[in-house]
């Protein structure tokens, strides 16, 4: 801005009225404006981090803790209380990983506690910072009423306030950009080199957290032409230095691991279309609409009134961002001849091109340009707002736009916590998962000191969100995780708990089926959601199994008993296993090989996982599997043992004459009815 401009002087004496310049002498006229400004200027900190607060860190646990969240968890808990340095992130959404920043981000909170609860509010305290850092940059370069402006719509922004609630690389997408525009700033305007490095660090590094992080390097070079920042190169090259180490360890996993680098290769490979579906969802985004489907669903909707107002809160906010922008790019290309490196002439140069570096970054795009990629671009679009208040010269006038930014806040605020309480106590269809608060009250119900033995659709942590996500509530207390698609484990050593993640889960069948006796319990979720299950077991008291052998295999796994039924039209084999040691570190398999004689091919095979893993020695493991039925007629035979994965080598059975490698024959029997 031009010094002469009379919206400079504006700014200027409500900056002096902040306390930035000295103002002893002033008239009872300037000492009123003074006030005015403070109580603008603090009042509206005060408020806007009070909204900020309240939609991050209101409703705790409301949040999914789904793959993604869980799996994040997981690892930086790895990272943060074993030392295991994650070199690797998680899957993109576009089937290549993630670089692994947010994983090490992540490991901070989870340094201090192994409770995702914690992590998730850390996750939501740095939104809140985020505000306040917005707040600085409008009062910094247009005055406190633009800050207020724009520290307040950013507050209640649904789509802000929404990805500020969960252990998600993308809600850590809007502070690290606003970090990066204050060490801009400041770097720039104030000359302070350690914050020019910090910027292009955070340039460099915002890519590593979500690959939508590299529209902050197109602001970067933005600066750097428009300010020659070359002739500062000590600090760039610093903070271009620290962002390619912290690269480093993800490059070289990259070059050992031939299989990511094809991914990779498969994604360029990917036919690329060109469209404007980035733009519409960024000014969806600022304009804060239509954001129910995020964790409401797509069905619904609002009463008449009250969707009538939302619409015309978007409408406003839609209107004081397109203002903004195109009050600040029309003074951007004014003012190209010009260098001024003030804090409203570096803001001024930076927003314009921070707000459309994202979209722009997503034009041509081979998957689908996601919501979230268009996060690091959102504090942009409400600075523009501000600074439409930050242009106006009358007080009244500037009045009637932070009363209009408080209006749409407040209506874009209403049906956001609406929202929030609705998602914490019932299931809406197609809205978010269960929230982290069930499945977290869930198992604290159950730490008593006793073993928790956890039964889910799959064991893996790395494929399976519930194993990651039981894996983290139960870190450092004894528990297991189980396939409960194929498997029961009942922890040897005393009484243990099994939970159920579904009722339909058929571990919880197959543990009513065979009289496991045990307490009994359903531990809520939300209305509409079926219950967990839990049964409390002293021992591993089971009815209806036939004895045999035993046979102890080398893995440490005996078999000890079996049982043929039928289950609807289909019969299935039940196995009992004691796992009496010495256990053989691998992941194995039972195969089940269905015959009409102990000789010839199988009719059927059925082969199962059964989490061995999970295995310690006094454990009772029970197995199942289930085959269609033959044309033939019995008697049937079925063929038991044991192999890794997935190496598919047989595990041999000891002390038994012949040969080890052989099946174990079960049978004969007729086919039940």
């Amino acid at each position: 801005m031009r010094a002469s401009d009379p919206a400079v002087e504006v700014v200027r004496n409500e900056r002096d009225a902040l306390g930035e310049v000295s103002s002893g002498g002033v008239s009872a006229a300037k000492q009123s404006g003074a006030r005015w400004a403070r109580a603008v200027g603090y009042g509206g900190l005060a408020v806007a981090a009070g909204l900020a607060a309240a939609l991050r860190l209101g409703w705790p646990g409301v949040n999914s803790f789904a793959y993604d969240e869980a799996r994040v968890s997981l690892l930086a808990l790895q990272m943060a209380r074993r030392g295991t340095l994650v070199s690797v992130g998680i899957p993109s959404s576009t089937g290549v990983p993630n670089l692994p920043a947010a994983v090490w981000l992540m490991a901070i909170p989870f340094g201090l506690s192994s409770d995702p609860l914690v992590a998730t509010l850390a996750v939501g305290a740095a939104g809140v910072l985020a505000v306040a850092g917005v707040w600085w940059l409008a009062r910094e370069a247009w005055g406190p009423w633009a800050a207020f402006v724009a520290a307040t719509l950013l507050a209640a922004s649904p789509f802000a306030s929404l990805y500020s609630r969960a252990i998600w690389g993308q809600d850590l997408l809007i502070p690290l950009a606003v970090l990066w525009a204050v060490a801009a700033v400041v770097g720039i305007s104030r000359g302070r080199g350690w914050a020019l490095a910090l910027h292009v660090f955070v340039a460099g590094f915002a890519f590593q957290v979500h690959y939508a992080g590299a529209a902050l390097a197109l602001g970067t070079a933005w600066l750097v032409v428009r300010f020659r920042l070359w002739r500062r190169w000590r600090p760039v090259v610093a903070g271009a230095g620290l962002a390619a180490a912290a690269a480093a360890p993800f490059v070289v996993a990259l070059a050992r691991a031939p299989a990511v680098l094809t991914s990779f290769r498969r994604l360029l490979q990917l036919p690329a279309q060109a469209d404007l579906s980035a733009l519409r969802w960024l000014a969806e985004m600022g304009a804060g609409a239509h954001w129910e489907w995020l964790i409401l669903g797509e069905g619904w909707r609002w009463p008449a009134w009250l969707g009538r107002a939302m619409g015309a809160a978007s409408l406003a906010s839609g209107a004081l961002i397109a203002a903004g922008l195109a009050i600040l790019f029309w003074r951007l290309v004014r003012g190209l001849r010009q260098e001024a490196r003030d804090a409203a002439g570096v803001l001024g140069a930076l927003v314009p091109v921070w707000a459309l570096a994202a979209p722009l970054l997503f034009v041509r795009h081979s998957t689908p340009a996601y919501p979230q990629y268009q996060l690091p671009a959102l504090p942009a679009l409400f600075l523009s707002a501000g600074a439409v208040a930050g242009r106006l010269r009358r007080r009244g006038c500037r009045a009637a736009v932070a009363a209009l930014a408080a209006t749409v806040a407040l209506v874009q605020a209403v049906p956001v916590a609406q929202g929030l309480g609705t998602v914490a106590v019932r299931l809406t269809p197609g809205g978010v998962g269960t929230p982290l608060v069930w499945p977290r009250a869930a198992v604290a119900g159950l730490m008593d000191g006793r073993a928790i033995a956890v039964h889910s659709f799959g064991d893996d942590p790395a494929t399976g969100g519930d194993a990651a996500g039981f894996s983290v509530l139960l870190w450092g207390y004894p528990h297991r995780i189980v396939d409960g698609r194929s498997a029961l484990l009942i922890p040897g050593g005393g009484p243990a708990h099994l939970f159920f993640t579904f009722a339909d889960l058929p571990a919880w069948s197959e543990a009513q089926a065979l009289g496991l006796g045990g307490s009994e319990r359903s531990l809520p979720r939300r209305e509409g959601e079926p219950p967990y299950m839990a049964l409390t077991v002293e021992r591993a008291s089971l009815a209806g199994l036939r004895p045999v052998g035993p046979f102890t295999l080398a893995n440490g796994a005996r078999l000890e008993a079996w049982q043929v039924r039928a289950v609807g039209p289909r019969l299935r084999l039940t196995t009992l296993w004691k796992i009496v040691g010495p256990l053989v570190p691998g992941e194995y398999h039972q195969f089940n090989h269905l015959r009409m004689a102990l000789d010839g091919e199988p009719l059927q095979v059925s082969d199962v996982p059964v989490s061995s893993q999970a295995w310690q020695v006094g454990d009772t493991l029970i197995s199942w599997a289930d085959f269609d039925r033959p044309a033939a007629e019995g008697p049937f035979w079925l063929d038991v043992g044991m192999y890794t994965w997935p190496e598919v080598r047989r595990t041999p059975v000891v002390g038994r004459a012949g040969d080890p490698l052989a099946p174990i024959g079960l049978g004969p029997f007729a086919w039940p009815e």
